[in-house]
This record gives structure tokens, C-alpha cells and sequence, in this order.
């Protein structure tokens, strides 16, 4: 990765601004600054960085790393982790486009390629940040102070979701743990050669461990803050992929314990302050990138690319399988709408139709022209399901059944506990997954680790965009994306 190695030491991250040159002076919860004038961090700052002592410098890369995570870089689709997760649930049986329009290279796997700049984008932003994250991790001694361990750990934390992404996306989640994957750094900024899948799982689930157990009686200030709940959160989706179920179980159970699942599935997931958010960004009208953000292509009744007419829909089998009493059936049109028609109460009067089928689940207030809905990254009531679904491969079926209850009784007020249970049971709470986390970034990832293909040819009738009525099966080489060329290139291990 040598090429990408020196990209991350003289072009840091975008949202990195002169404050950081001049200023460590800065609050770990302050990330409404704008960024837009500084894109570079040289060695050189690095170093005044690192010289500063005591944790002011770490706190800038913290909150550097954050304001990366939700901001990411200059692209229309490369709004940080929102977009990424936007593009890989594209990918997926449940979610189609209508046009070939922006995320249509994900909707019709052309953008696997190594020369696709989608493709370069996801590897750059997930390497900067563990880069970053190494400067963090590398730059703490060996007698850290009580607040030092606090950034290290979150540090830890950022590492592995990088890497629990990249190996996800450049390798199949079924390949075996001998097979190569990616390459793993720890900050020296030389071209690694390829680990193995067993490798990076491993990388993975200790810099997890070591942030749980440094964080885990953490007393975050806000929720754009990493804490132990967001740890747990995340080694329970570790976990669930690799069928630990033992400890996916035990850990979804802490991450479903952050919050309380809101009766209201309506309010638009566009507020952190939900009951259900675990952990997210707050976007304000300083750090909103407008048109190029997550509302703007996912959120129908908004002045965006999807209210104009890239409308998201729902895979019409799913939609049907949501039983009528189930309030998120309402998140998806209903029927064909005419163009000026308000479908939610106090929202945008949209100028442009609204098919049946399309999504209705994401909102951003308060209206046209203006995008700053919060990005909500995890929330509870995933975890109410990956517990559920951990408990049922264990042939856990009456806690199983419970556990599926206490999410869908709060969802369908006409949901009874099921008496399913085996693979039926199964099938039930992954029908769930499919229901409750659509749009979440998720889709993909399940259809992966359950060894599913992509079936856009099933007799749905809600708009596929042209081309992208597929059939790929899984473990189909298009089903991860290759290696970018431009790495390729420049890592002469490879």
C-alpha cells in the first residue's frame, strides 16, 4: 500500500482544517467546525502534533477521525460511512433504483473493477483511517494516563471498523481463513503483502477486545462519542458474521440495552437523539454537504437526488411479506402519488411523483433546500435481532421467540410471540432483519455471511433500474470488489 501510505501522510483527511495546524485546543464532542479550507496535514504536523503532549493533539485526531467518518471525501456518493453503507445495501435483493443514476454503479456491480473510483474511494477512506488511527495507537507509550487509554481505545475502535469493512468488501465473507485478503498496517507506511482471511478476523477481534475493556465504564459526553455500547455493537455484528454465537449473543445483548426502541417509526431517522441510536454524527447547517449527503439520495420527500426521481424502492416480495398491522409498512409508498402530494404530514410538498414501493423510512427535516438530518450509524433494535438470531442457532427457541417479541410487539401491535422454531424460527428473524434494517447498510453483509446470492429476476414489480435486473451467485467473484489497481501499482508486495 506504499502509494496510499504516502497519500495519508501529506493528505491526512479533508476535514482536518487549519485549526488543527494552529489550535489542539479542541473538544472531543466540538465537530461543527468547517473544514472545507485544509485538506493537509503534512509530517511535519504530525509531529507538532505528537509534540503537544498530554492528549490535546490525539483529541484533534479524534475528532478528525469523526468529522472523516461522516463527512468522508469531495465526491456526490462519498459522504463517509452513510454512503458506503448506501452503496453496499444497493448491492442487495432489497433495495432497487429506478434510474442509472448516482449509486447505479453499485445497483448493477459495474463498480467492482480496480479502476473504478467507487471502488478506489471505499479503500482510501477505510485505510485513512486506520492510518490515523495508527498515529493514535502508536503514539500513546507504555504508561498511558486514564484519559489516554480513553483515545486509545476509541482508536482501536476505528481500526476495526475499517478493517471489518475492507475484509468484508475485498473478500468473501464464506472464503476460507487461509485465502488471501487484504493487507494490515500498523503505521509504518510500507507496502504490506496480502494477509490472510484468518489474519485480519484475528486483527480484528483483538484491537475490539482491547477497546471494550478500555471502554466499557466509559461515560461518553454524546452519542457521536465511541463508548463499550458501540464497542459491543460491533463486536456483535463480528461475532454473528463469523457464527460465534456464544458471544454474538452476549454482546448484542449489552448493545440493546443503549437506548429504548421508539414507538414512532415515522420521525425519519434523521435526529441522534432517537431513543433507538446508539451511535451516530449530528449534522448541522455548517457541516450538512447539501446535496451530497445521505438524505439527499436516500430520503424521498426531500429537495435531493431521490426526491427528484432516483427513488429507492423496496423489493415488492419483502414489501408484501410485512404484515398490514406492522407500522413499517409505512415506511414504503403505499400506491403511486402524484407529484405535489404531501404523503407524511408537515413534510416537503415534492414536486415530482412518488411510485409505489419507494422509501418513505428516511427523512430530513425541516424541509427543501436543507439537509441536516443526524447520521444514526448504529441502533438498538439491530441488536434485538442479532441476539435473537444468535439465541436460535444455538437452539435457544423460547428465548429466541422472546427476544424476537419484545422488537416486534413495539412494531406490530398484533405480533404474537412465535411458536416457530429451528430453521423456521431462523427464517423468521433473518425476514425481520430484512424488515427492520432496510436501508441500514446491513443487506449485503447478511446475504453474505448466509451464503446468499443476488436475485433481482424473482418477479418483484416495483422499479430495477435498466441492467440491473441480475442473477449472481454467491461466492460469484462480482460479489466482492478487486484490489484497486492504483494499490496494485504501488505496493510492489502484492
Amino acid at each position: 500500500m506504499k502509494k496510499f501510505k504516502i497519500l495519508y501522510i501529506n493528505t491526512f483527511l479533508k476535514i482536518l482544517s487549519i485549526f488543527l495546524i494552529t489550535s489542539f485546543f479542541t473538544s472531543c464532542a466540538d465537530f461543527d467546525q468547517d473544514f472545507s479550507d485544509e485538506r493537509y496535514l503534512t509530517d511535519s504536523h504530525y509531529q507538532d502534533i505528537a509534540a503537544t503532549g498530554g492528549t490535546q493533539g490525539i483529541k484533534a485526531i479524534d475528532s478528525g477521525i469523526l468529522s472523516y467518518l461522516r463527512d468522508g471525501e469531495d465526491g456526490t456518493i462519498e459522504f463517509g460511512l452513510k454512503a458506503v453503507d448506501l452503496g453496499m445495501d444497493m448491492r442487495s435483493n432489497d433495495i432497487d433504483m429506478s434510474v442509472s443514476t448516482h449509486f447505479g454503479l453499485f445497483n448493477n456491480y459495474d463498480n467492482v473493477i480496480l479502476t473504478n473510483r467507487n471502488n478506489e474511494f471505499m479503500w482510501e477512506f477505510f485505510y485513512k483511517i486506520i492510518n490515523n488511527a495508527n498515529f493514535v495507537i502508536n503514539s500513546i507509550g507504555n504508561n498511558p494516563t486514564e484519559e489516554q487509554i480513553i483515545f486509545r481505545s476509541k482508536s482501536h475502535t476505528y481500526r476495526a471498523i475499517a478493517y471489518f469493512y475492507l475484509l468484508r468488501i475485498y473478500q468473501h465473507t464464506k472464503a476460507s481463513d487461509a485465502t488471501e485478503a487484504i493487507p494490515i498496517d500498523f503505521g509504518n507506511f510500507v507496502g504490506q503483502p496480502k494477509s490472510t482471511v484468518l489474519e485480519v478476523k484475528s486483527q480484528i477481534l483483538d484491537d475490539l477486545t482491547i477497546a471494550y475493556d478500555g471502554l466499557k465504564n466509559y461515560t461518553r459526553a454524546s452519542k457521536e462519542e465511541i463508548d463499550g455500547n458501540v464497542v459491543a455493537a460491533y463486536l456483535a455484528r463480528y461475532h454473528l458474521t463469523y457464527e460465534n454465537w456464544a458471544e454474538a449473543e452476549l454482546y448484542a445483548n449489552i448493545a440493546m440495552q443503549a437506548g429504548s426502541i421508539s414507538n414512532d417509526v415515522m420521525h425519519g431517522f434523521d435526529e441522534l437523539n432517537l431513543s433507538e441510536a446508539i451511535w451516530g454524527a449530528i449534522v448541522t447547517n455548517q457541516t450538512s454537504e447539501i446535496y451530497a449527503s445521505f438524505f439527499s439520495h436516500a430520503s424521498q420527500i426531500n429537495d435531493g437526488y431521490s426526491g427528484w426521481n432516483h427513488f429507492k424502492t423496496v423489493n415488492s416480495n419483502l414489501y408484501d411479506m410485512i404484515p398490514d398491522s406492522d407500522k413499517r409498512k409505512a415506511w414504503f409508498a403505499d400506491k403511486q402519488y402524484s407529484d405535489g402530494v404531501v404523503i407524511v404530514p408537515g413534510t416537503w410538498s415534492h414536486y415530482n411523483i412518488t411510485p409505489k414501493y419507494t422509501s418513505l423510512k428516511f427523512i430530513a427535516h425541516p424541509g427543501p433546500g436543507q439537509f441536516i438530518g443526524d447520521y444514526i450509524y448504529l441502533r438498538n433494535t439491530e441488536f434485538y435481532l442479532t441476539k435473537a438470531e444468535a439465541q436460535a442457532k444455538q437452539g435457544k427457541n423460547t428465548e429466541a421467540q422472546q427476544t424476537l417479541f419484545e422488537l416486534n410487539s413495539v412494531r406490530d401491535p398484533n405480533y404474537t410471540i412465535s411458536t416457530k422454531t429451528g430453521q423456521d424460527l431462523i427464517d423468521e428473524i433473518l425476514l425481520y432483519r430484512r424488515i427492520e434494517l432496510w436501508g441500514d447498510g446491513l443487506a449485503s453483509f447478511d446475504m453474505a455471511r448466509n451464503g446468499v446470492g443476488l436475485n433481482r429476476k424473482d418477479g418483484r414489480t416495483n422499479l430495477v433500474m435498466p441492467g440491473a435486473d441480475l442473477v449472481i451467485p454467491a461466492m460469484d467473484p462480482k460479489m466482492i470488489f478487486q484490489i484497486p489497481q492504483k494499490e496494485i501499482d504501488a505496493n510492489p508486495n502484492f
